[in-house]
């Protein structure tokens, strides 16, 4: 019998998952949360906030963070003489170097720290959703119980840093459940069981800001606020169980929260593009238009640019915890099953100069020190396993050579096969060490980590530290704990901390 899954079969195996768990009597169902319990060890805090740069759908990391020697493309070359579509270029650490095209990036890592071991023992195959949870939970779906993102988790335990200021705030990713797809996104990014009060504030496009900040025409804020009065007093009326019912509660505090925001400083963010200089604004935007590139229908880098910069200026304001996703599309931007080469050319030059310029932001206020920015993607990339890159059922390369697969042609040229076993990230500021590099793959397929290999498991346990949050930190749920890092176990890399 076969145990291969394809994306298909695992986003319906995800939403009977999903509603085995809401079942009455689910382990995590909708009665469960209690009290946290503080970890064995008091830790002091090194970072405020957090920006999480998300680039969904797998970035290869031989192109990018642990560029290998470039292999220009010539027709009917072997898999395993792919070792780069790129050349490598300086950064302003001595000995660390990027993929080119990184330039603005590589200009700013005396701030940063590259991970370049982070490797895994769950080999993901096909299915980008299962690691894209595992990133944002820390947690193997299923885990018995919605477990909630890394965003809710530190929403929950440092809660607010500004008064009326979301301590979640998610910003890039259109508010859709219309498959189930999206659905089994919106919940891997949301608060699991820990209920309504810690999901974030979804932020689709930071040009359009917010609507509900502001109350509706012809309706003044005294009247607004008669409405919300009248209402609980109707709300008064129903039985005393409903009222103290916790549900009953969370949806009370979620409509005061919301009214608050209104008068909330976070309402001037979303005026960049009156506030900021031209220069500033400039700097956020991509180096390609979306008449540039091959995928026309895809294309979310002024997006993606806009919302770096009201991070930015969200953090500034208080937030705790901001998430910007260049949005996930299966097949296209970062997720690469033919022409790798060129569309990550498109790639970079959509991200490279808004992420450079948000540390440059950070670091010229005076906020990254106790700001840190984390940039990830869900597993790395190799050479295809097949011969015709893109319709391989499993993408399942991680051990091959290449010795016995032949690039035909320049749509083959590329890194096209889901890798697990070596991902990289990037990490600024926030207590983080500046200027370092941590860990080393090997130059020829596979490319496995050779040195310092880490789970994510501690990666996580590392950005919890810096916020002085231990990894044995737990809330209950049914009973149970339920850990920050599986567990509990999490042990934070010290060599990354500064």
């Amino acid at each position: 019998m076969s145990h291969r899954l394809d994306r298909r079969q695992f986003v319906k195996l995800s939403a009977a998952a999903t509603g085995a768990m809401l079942a009455p009597g689910a382990v995590g169902g909708l009665s469960a949360f209690a009290a946290g319990t503080l970890g064995s060890k008091p830790l002091v805090a090194k970072a405020d906030a957090v920006i999480m740069i998300w680039l969904p759908g797998g970035i290869a990391q031989t192109d990018t963070w642990d560029p290998k020697t470039y292999t220009p493309f010539a027709p009917g070359m072997k898999g395993s003489e792919l070792l780069g579509t790129c050349p490598s270029i300086p950064t302003s650490v001595d000995g660390l170097r990027f993929g080119d095209g990184l330039e603005q990036i590589a200009s700013v890592m005396h701030h940063g720290t590259v991970l370049r071991s982070l490797t895994n023992e769950t080999k993901f195959g096909a299915v980008h959703l299962k690691a894209q949870y595992y990133m944002m939970t820390g947690y193997l779906f299923p885990v018995g119980l919605k477990a909630p993102s890394i965003g809710a988790a530190v929403a929950r335990t440092l809660g607010p840093r500004q008064e009326n200021v979301p301590p979640y705030i998610y910003i890039g990713r259109e508010i859709d459940t219309s498959d189930s797809e999206k659905q089994f996104i919106s919940d891997y990014i949301g608060p699991g069981f820990y209920g309504v009060k810690y999901a974030p504030l979804m932020i689709p496009d930071a040009a359009q800001g917010l609507s509900t900040l502001s109350a509706a025409a012809g309706m003044d804020v005294a009247r607004l606020d008669r409405r919300l009065g009248y209402l609980k007093s109707i709300s008064s009326l129903s039985s005393e169980a409903l009222r103290r019912s916790p549900k009953a509660e969370d949806y009370v505090k979620i409509m005061d929260a919301a009214r608050a925001m209104m008068d909330s400083p976070i309402k001037r963010a979303f005026d960049f593009a009156k506030e900021e200089k031209p220069g500033t604004l400039a700097a956020y935007e991509p180096k390609i238009a979306r008449g540039d590139v091959q995928d026309k229908s895809y294309y979310f880098g002024t997006r993606f640019g806009q919302g770096l910069l009201l991070a930015r200026r969200m953090v500034e304001r208080g937030a705790r915890f901001v998430q910007v996703e260049y949005q996930y599309g299966p097949f296209r931007g970062f997720d690469m099953h033919e022409d790798g080469q060129p569309r990550m050319v498109e790639m970079k030059k959509q991200v490279d100069g808004p992420i450079a310029q948000l540390i440059r932001d950070l670091a010229e206020r005076g906020l990254l020190e106790r700001t840190l920015v984390v940039v990830a993607t869900e597993f790395g990339r190799t050479i295809a396993n097949q011969p015709k890159a893109g319709v391989e059922p499993i993408g399942f390369a991680e051990q091959q050579s290449g010795d016995r697969l032949v690039i035909e042609d320049k749509k083959m040229y590329g890194f096209h096969g889901h890798f697990s076993s070596a991902n990289s990230m990037l990490f600024f500021g926030g207590g983080f060490k500046p200027g370092g590099v941590y860990g080393r793959t090997a130059d020829r397929h596979p490319m496995l980590p050779i040195e310092n290999p880490v789970s994510l498991t501690d990666v996580h346990a590392t950005i919890y530290k810096a916020l002085g949050i231990p990894a044995d930190h737990h809330y209950v749920t049914e009973g149970r704990p339920f850990y920050v890092t599986k567990d509990g176990k999490g042990r934070s890399i010290d060599a990354l901390l500064a």
